[in-house]
């Protein structure tokens, strides 16, 4: 019997799924949590044990690319994968399907897309940093209080 699985993930955790689940929900038979982690950390226990339960004839649902690719080649090589497998794929803010000829390049131009801007967003992120400590802005974690020991 085919299962429709749905894969949520957030980056931090500020975040929530919550706006996830909701759109899955009703969609989906299943719905995979990764607990609050970065699409770059290389290590997605939820997300890779996902893709070992994936039989032919599943579907899986993503609300959208970044939630599960880090990488164009990451979400082209998961699509190839997949297709071999007989698994479908159906990206909740694409409303194409990957596995045709326009839909696949249409997610080809979108994992390129949420590349470039996770690309952009880490190199605007350390500009940030490197002008908050030019003006002298404590950045990260305050430093622990030196603990001075006087002998008795």
């Amino acid at each position: 019997m085919s299962k429709t699985i749905g894969y949520l993930r957030v980056s931090t955790d500020k975040q929530t799924t919550a706006r996830q689940a909701d759109a899955l929900e009703g969609l989906c038979d299943e719905l995979r949590i990764e607990p609050s982690m970065s699409a770059t950390v290389k290590k997605r226990p939820v997300f890779s044990q996902l893709l070992k339960d994936l039989a032919e004839g599943d579907t899986l649902v993503l609300w959208d690319l970044d939630r599960a690719f880090r990488s164009t080649e990451d979400a082209l090589r998961v699509r190839r994968m997949l297709m071999e497998r007989g698994v479908l794929m159906r990206i909740m803010t694409l409303h194409v399907d990957p596995y045709t000829e326009t839909g696949g390049f249409i997610y080809t131009v979108m994992a390129a897309s949420a590349e470039l801007e996770r690309i952009r967003l880490i190199r605007r992120t350390k500009e940030g940093i490197a002008a908050a400590r030019k003006r002298g802005k404590q950045i990260g974690r305050p430093r622990k209080a030196e603990v001075v020991c006087l002998a008795a």
